[in-house]
């Protein structure tokens, strides 16, 4: 499962927000890998909510959003830093779709990367000596 939240609080330099939520879930595949040093990838649907600001055909503003089928691939590797931590760094390929200035929704591709800190539950934070 994969629940994320991007904001811009000033989109196109309007003072207006723009936040983009997505929910995906989907199969992750480990292949064989070392002890302190794994790999992943996978495969993810679900929906993307996306929000704000967007040009209209008289020149100014409109607020919108939409709400539709998303999906992503990539993968990542993730080390090791102790029995309970771990730190990932993972890239995909993310699409959604936002409201362009026709008011038309049109599919929107980009790359999304991600470092984070992983604790495993259950393990000891000290290795035993």
């Amino acid at each position: 499962m994969d629940l994320s939240y991007a904001r811009a609080p000033n989109a196109f330099h309007t003072g207006y927000r723009m936040d983009a939520i997505s929910y995906l879930v989907g199969p992750v595949f480990y292949p064989p890998s070392g002890n302190s040093l794994s790999t992943y990838a996978h495969v993810l649907v679900g929906g993307a909510r996306v929000s704000g600001p967007f040009p209209n055909a008289n020149g100014g503003l409109s607020m919108g959003y939409v709400n539709y089928p998303a999906w992503a691939f990539g993968g990542g590797a993730e080390y090791r830093i102790s029995p309970a931590f771990g730190f990932r760094v993972g890239v995909d390929y993310l699409h959604t779709h936002f409201v362009n200035s026709t008011r038309a929704v049109r599919g929107e591709n980009d790359i999304r990367i991600v470092n984070s800190f992983v604790y495993y539950f259950g393990k000891s934070i000290r290795t035993r000596r």
